[in-house]
């Protein structure tokens, strides 16, 4: 089976430790979600917004000493 870049960067969070991925759904991050559905090893937490993940990101870093959030920029 042929792997994007999406799969290489979720099996690269899985081996750094990441349990989570705080973040919005959609558009550019659709990718990066079915990889991480796709691996099964990490759990995707949708919240509400880019803010909301950031910060539950930083609490549980806090907590865990690693953590991760995604989301996009637009212009």
């Amino acid at each position: 089976m042929r792997k994007n870049v999406s799969d290489e960067l979720v099996e690269t969070l899985v081996e750094a430790g990441i349990q989570r991925i705080y973040a919005v759904t959609g558009d550019s991050l659709n990718h990066v979600n079915e990889a991480v559905q796709r691996n099964g090893n990490i759990k995707w937490s949708h919240v509400r917004n880019e803010e909301t993940a950031a910060f539950v990101a930083g609490a549980e870093a806090q907590l865990n000493g690693l953590a991760c959030c995604a989301f996009t920029r637009n212009k």
